[in-house]
This record gives structure tokens, sequence and C-alpha cells, in this order.
């Protein structure tokens, strides 16, 4: 399987399509484009961490530019310190939610964000250039640059959420499952300084993830057995990388990784009116959290990039996407899930609800999430036959997404694996189970 790069960042199969030589190309080129004399370095947990670490390093290092080595860190732990250290960029040694023999790179600018689709395309255009000239690499070694480890980057970040939302004695019981990932370390520390009572499950680094990186409700049982045994107040589930967050209400029920934006987004707009920025795949919850403060919402493609993008231009207040990623711009301008358990946690604080009994006054809505393996190239062949077979308003900036007034269907390739996601939406769980299951066959066989 040849490696993806996307807007999304590098992918593949570690010691197989992505191995020391190949990340520290990338890394390499990375740092000559962005002139670079200091970067921000991190990894996941994941097996081959060590071998694609030191690779980035050592290609950076290579051209003479320094390092500073976080270790196993967060992604947004790494945007945030490219921002605090004032680095040229950062990169990020992870595949996020892909299965554990995957892995990756994300890209962060010199803004602490992941670089934007104009960067993307010049960089990705200075791959090409030293893919035929490979020995013009050597023009920019002027000596070896230097890599320095730092000490406990979690610091700065979580001192950060902690005092930015005042948070203290707050008593509150959490469960977390942080998969044995990045976050095993950050969410349970955030919790303690808050003043909570943390239970942990798989919050120690593990090199093989104990359950499906996704934190979606069918992979998190544990946590809600967790939850309701002890009679905690919630719990908190993260992906390896530690930049999405699902919620487990009180009675151990997982609410959906998409409420987690829509509670983030109803407690900020109660204390600051503003612009709200998602992507098309965002359940339509958010529509009523922002018509309730009477607020803008718009929504982008997929992708943290484009969510970013468009939340500078309109100033928005907070944004995000509906895997559980939320992005609150007085912290980072990244999906951040410490921010987000932050902002969790002062809704509860504020509002003096259970979950449970905060969800329990929204409008009810039924998603499911399916996929298929799909190349794009035999998506574009069907996507007109998808139109003809759902009718209704039709969006094609970002795949196929189909309107009506009853449900809402989006088909798009994946920017991370070989695959087509599937996800439908409304307020009848048997009619959106349908659609799901005749747009699955459609796209596997190409006919309903």
């Amino acid at each position: 399987m040849p490696l993806i790069h996307s807007i999304s960042g590098l992918r593949g199969i570690a010691f197989k399509d992505l191995n020391y030589s190949t990340i520290g190309f990338y890394a390499k080129v990375f740092a000559i484009y962005l002139n670079a004399k200091k970067l921000v370095v991190g990894c996941d947990t994941r097996k081959s961490h060590s071998s694609l670490l030191a690779g980035v390093i050592d290609g950076i290092n290579f051209i003479n530019c320094n390092v500073v080595n976080l270790g196993i860190a967060p992604t947004p732990t790494v945007a945030f310190m490219v921002r605090k250290l004032r680095a040229d960029g950062g990169l990020m040694v992870t595949a996020s939610h892909n299965p554990h023999e995957w892995n990756g790179l994300k890209f962060i600018s010199a803004r602490g964000e992941f670089i934007n689709e104009t960067e993307f395309r010049e960089f990705s255009e200075r791959l090409g250039y030293f893919r035929l000239y490979s020995y013009k690499i050597i023009e920019y070694l002027q000596g070896f640059g230097e890599c320095q480890d730092y000490e406990k980057p979690l610091n700065e970040q979580l001192q950060k959420i902690i005092n930015y939302f005042r948070l203290s004695n707050l008593g509150l019981k959490i469960g977390v499952d942080a998969v044995g990932g990045t976050g095993s370390e950050a969410l349970p520390k955030l919790l303690e300084m808050a003043g909570c009572k943390v239970f942990k499950i798989n919050c120690k680094f593990k090199s093989r993830f104990p359950r499906p990186p996704e934190p979606t409700p069918e992979n998190i049982g544990d946590l809600c057995q967790l939850v309701k045994k002890k009679k905690l107040d919630l719990g908190f589930a993260l992906d390896p990388d530690g930049d999405r967050l699902s919620i487990v209400d009180t009675n151990g029920n997982a609410i959906g990784e998409e409420k987690t934006l829509a509670l983030a987004t109803d407690y900020i707009l109660s204390r600051k009116k503003g612009p709200v920025v998602t992507n098309l795949s965002t359940t339509i919850l958010m529509d009523y959290i922002t018509r309730k403060y009477k607020c803008r919402l718009y929504r982008t493609k997929v992708g943290e990039v484009n969510v970013v993008a468009k939340m500078k231009e309109v100033s928005a207040v907070i944004g995000g996407e509906g895997n559980g990623g939320v992005i609150y711009p007085m912290i980072n301008y990244t999906r951040d899930a410490m921010t987000g358990a932050g902002i969790i946690l002062k809704l509860l604080s504020k509002s003096k609800k259970s979950i449970s009994e905060i969800v329990g006054n929204y409008p009810e809505y039924y998603m499911i999430k399916e996929k298929v393996n799909l190349s794009s190239r035999e998506f574009e062949k069907r996507k007109d036959l998808v139109q003809k077979k759902f009718k209704g308003k039709v969006d094609l900036i970002d795949g196929i997404r189909i309107a009506t007034s009853r449900y809402w269907l989006h088909l798009r390739p994946s920017n991370t694996e070989p695959l087509v996601r599937i996800i439908a939406e409304g307020r009848d769980k048997k009619q959106i189970t349908r659609i799901i299951k005749q747009a699955k066959t459609f796209l596997s066989r190409g006919t309903a």
C-alpha cells in the first residue's frame, strides 16, 4: 500500500511503507520548506515511535536545524509548544486514530496550526523537486543541528487550561480511558489539577492499543462499566494522539463523540456569542445549539485545517469536528481533548446539572457512521449514481452530501485511509439505518 499524503498529513504502514529513511526525508524537506532553524517534535506510543521519531530528528538535524524533542506527547501539546517556544514549526509522529500498525506525520506551522491548503501544495511541490534531485539537499548542509529534550512538556498547556477556565476544587469523580496513548498522563493530570478524583483504565503507555483507537461508543464499553459501577460523575475517552474527546454520562452511557463539540459550544456561547465553525459531517445538533444563541454556524469540508481556516476568516469563538475534536482559539487553534475536557468541567460546575440532564434537553438525532473499502477513483465514478439514488439538496465540496427535511447523508473518501466514509443522521432511527445500508451496498456493488 503506498503512502497516503494529504492535507491531513502523512500515513503509512510502519516498517513497510514508512520507515526511518522515508520519514526522515519528509522531515528534512519540511524543514527546508519552512527555512526552519528550530522545530518542535513529538510522537505517540505506537511500537514504531522510537525508530520513526529518530528518523525525524536526524533528518531535521542533518540540514542544520535544531530540534526540541517533547517525546511522547499529545498532538495539541506539540502545537501549543510550537507557539510557546516561538519555533518555526513542528512535526508530530502519529497515525492518530488509525490501527496500531500504522504511523505517520502531522505537519505544524509556526502558527501552531496544521499547514493550510496553500502551504500543503507548496510543500508537496518541494517534495516532488527533492525526489527528482535528492542530491540538492546537500546544499542545505552547513553543519548539524542539535536536539534538546524538553522535560515536562505538559505543564505549560495544562496550567493554561486550568488558569483560563479557573478550575479548582471541583470534587468530581471522573473515569478516564486514554487507550494507552499520549493522553494517558495528560488528561488525568489535568483532572487532578482541577480537584477531581480520577479513576483510570488504559492510562499506561502501550505500543499496542488495548481497544480500537477511535473513542466511539462501541469501543469504550469498559469505561461505561467503570462509570456505572463506581457511580462516577462522568467519563472521558481519548484517541491515541489526544485530540479527540468522547464522553460517558453519569449513568454509564456513551453519549457519542458528536455531542462533545455540541456541549462545549453550548457553554462557550452562553458566555460569549459569536460565529461557530464545524464540518459537513458533524451533527445537526450544532444547528440547534447555535440557533438557541442566535449565532451563525458555518460548515466546511472535513479536515481540521479547513475548519481552522474558516474560524480565522469569521473570527469564530469556537469550532471543531464531530469526532470529538474541540477547537477553542483562546487555548489552541487545533483539536484538543484537554481543552475540551476543561470546557466540559466548567459547564458542569456552572450548570449544576449532570451531563445526562443537559443532553436530555437536546433534541434527539440518530447518527450512523460506516465505511467501505473503495478507492477515491472508484468513488468519483459512482458519485453521480449516488446523486440519482438519493434525492435532496446536494453539496459537492467534499464528496457528496445530500440533505432533506428528514435526514442528511454524507459520503466522502477518507484523507487518512484508503476507504470511503458514510455518515447519515436524522430523527428516525429506522430510516437512517435503512439509508446507511442502501448507501453501503450501493458503493460496495455499484447497485442499490
